[in-house]
């Protein structure tokens, strides 16, 4: 049995929350998630180059195949790690995701081969799926009372902001840079943060123990942790339809992100017009998700969240029309605002449902198995692009995909099973 003494000493090992540190951890988390969105979509802003160059000798079928293998190993790094970060610590598996991704993506640059860059890929996408499910988690222990679907916006707005960054970067110096010189700036400014990281970043708040009835307090072991309590008959239901809807909605965002440089090219944009859309729809993301995210910290996270994943549908399915640069424009940030809404804030839907014991393993295993849709993003766009259906058949897919993440999210029960 636990005494009086120990179950004192335990309700009071939380340290007192500072604002400095909350802000300061959340900071960081949004560091990592940015130079991981720089490193990730910056295949996409590099492809048009990529293509030109033939160095590597690739085509649009095969540019699909290279664009899925960061994705599959993203799968890999989040199911592996996201249970690991629940045993082992957040902070340390952090860093060590942050280590491989930002090794493999100075190697892409370097790569002299074809399947060199794959292999490289596939290895940095594994460290890339192991940092999202520790920021999440670290985020959501830090956040203030009332607040976490604004810091899950703040921390996972790192992506587009990242996918900003590379669109810029390629906008203002991709050319003297080349491609090759893209993914060096990305594995650059990987190191910068995660060496911060490593001398700034604390770990998971220590917790206070789980109480029964009556103010007892329940052993651990006899409160399922981890896979069990994910896959329990109280979760399985909602974590199925969780990774339903995040396989989804990142089959619309990452295939916009992969492929809407060269769909605007395909559809006649000038290059620097079509390097446009892709900044336009990570600006739209960044600035539209954080409106959304209050909403739903008001209202709750099933509405918000659902209709999101709507708007992405329907802003895609404009785009496959065509139409004025403005228009278009227009469509592309909404597109933005509704695809990355959705992701956000069902990540923290997600990290809001389960336990603390079991929240990283939880996002992990959602984001993990969800991100096949990622995988198989760009390998569709490659494949529709190259059996000539044109770019409206890429989009029709992308807003079909986003119209499902919807259609599972509001079949998700309002309360547990």
């Amino acid at each position: 049995m636990i005494t009086e003494a120990q179950a004192s000493a335990t309700s009071t090992s939380a340290p007192p929350r500072s604002s400095a540190l909350t802000w300061a951890v959340i900071a960081l988390c949004t560091a990592a998630i940015t130079v991981e969105g720089f490193d990730l979509i910056v295949y996409g802003v590099a492809l048009p180059a990529m293509l030109d160059d033939g160095s590597l000798g690739l085509d649009k079928s095969f540019a699909g195949t290279l664009g899925s293998l960061a994705y599959a190993g993203m799968l890999i790094g989040a199911v592996v790690c996201g249970p690991l970060a629940d045993r082992l610590g957040r902070r340390r598996l952090l860093l060590a995701s942050g280590a491989v991704f930002t090794v493999f993506t100075v190697a892409c640059s370097l790569a002299a081969e074809s399947w060199q860059f794959g292999l490289f890929r596939l290895l940095a996408g594994i460290g890339m799926g192991g940092v999202m499910p520790s920021c999440v988690a670290l985020g959501k222990e830090y956040a203030p009372r009332g607040r976490s679907a604004l810091v899950a916006t703040v921390v996972l707005a790192g992506i587009p902001v990242g996918g900003v960054l590379a669109a810029l970067t390629a906008t203002a110096w991709g050319e003297p840079l080349g491609w090759r010189g893209l993914f060096g700036i990305g594995g650059a400014l990987s190191a910068l943060v995660f060496a911060a990281a490593y001398f700034l970043l604390p770990d998971s708040r220590p917790a206070p123990a789980p109480t029964g009835e009556a103010g007892r307090e329940v052993s651990p072991d006899r409160e399922a942790t981890g896979i069990r309590t994910v896959l329990s008959h109280a979760y399985a239901r909602r974590t199925i339809l969780f990774t339903v809807a995040n396989f989804a909605v990142l089959l619309a965002w990452y295939g916009l992100n992969t492929w809407l440089t060269q769909l605007m090219r395909e559809m006649d944009y000038p290059l620097g017009s079509a390097l446009r859309f892709t900044l336009v729809l990570n600006l739209g993301a960044v600035v539209g998700s954080f409106a959304l995210a209050a909403l739903a910290d008001r209202i709750g996270p099933r509405l918000v969240t659902a209709g999101s994943a709507v708007l992405a549908a329907l802003a895609v399915l404009g785009l496959s029309q065509g139409g004025s640069t403005a228009v278009i424009l227009g469509a592309t940030a909404l597109a933005g605002v509704g695809a990355q809404s959705a992701l956000t804030m069902l990540n923290d839907w997600v990290a809001s449902t389960y336990p603390a014991s079991a929240r990283a393993t939880a996002l992990g295993c959602v984001s993990g198995f969800g991100r096949g849709g990622a995988i198989l993003a760009p390998l569709l766009g490659g494949w529709i692009l190259d059996a000539a259906l044109g770019p409206a058949t890429v989009f029709y897919v992308f807003a079909g995909s986003a119209l499902v993440c919807g259609v599972a999210l509001l079949a998700i029960p309002a309360r547990r099973d």
